[in-house]
């Protein structure tokens, strides 16, 4: 059994007002999973080596060419958090989560199995809602 929270945020939230919203639930950092399409080229230049990239899948159905990487920020100081909720209307793949998973993102094959992941594994994690109006608080009992 799951509990999920939404918990809603300001049409024009700032930076240290999302990380308040993220340090009440994690206080000592967290993970930033993500699967990053390879045109946000600006986005992999941003991040530099913070960036852990564990492999590349498809994004399409359709495309063999539309790829993505599968990694993740240990974000202990909590600087990519307001990056990644920028772009998370055009990026659909963002979790943040105290768990380390790293492991299991090497058996990610396709991005179905990316939510499928925390979900099936029972992973307390954070996604932000559409259009970032909201962030949506998955716990597990």
């Amino acid at each position: 059994m799951f509990k999920r929270t939404e918990v809603f945020l300001d049409k024009e939230i700032g930076e240290q007002e999302l990380i308040n919203q993220v340090s009440s639930f994690y206080k000592n950092g967290c993970y930033i999973y993500t699967i990053i399409p390879d045109y946000e080229e600006e986005l992999f230049t941003t991040l530099s080596s913070n960036f852990i990239s564990v492999k590349t899948i498809s994004l399409s159905g359709f495309y063999k060419w539309d790829t993505g990487e599968v990694g993740y920020v240990k974000d202990l100081n909590k600087q990519f958090i307001y990056e990644f909720y920028l772009r998370s209307t055009t990026m659909d793949y963002i979790v943040f989560s105290e768990t380390d998973v790293t492991l299991h993102l090497s058996k990610l094959n396709k991005r179905d199995d990316f939510y499928n992941l925390f979900e099936l594994n029972k992973i307390p994690h954070i996604t932000i809602g559409p259009d970032g109006q909201w962030l949506n608080i998955m716990k597990y009992e």
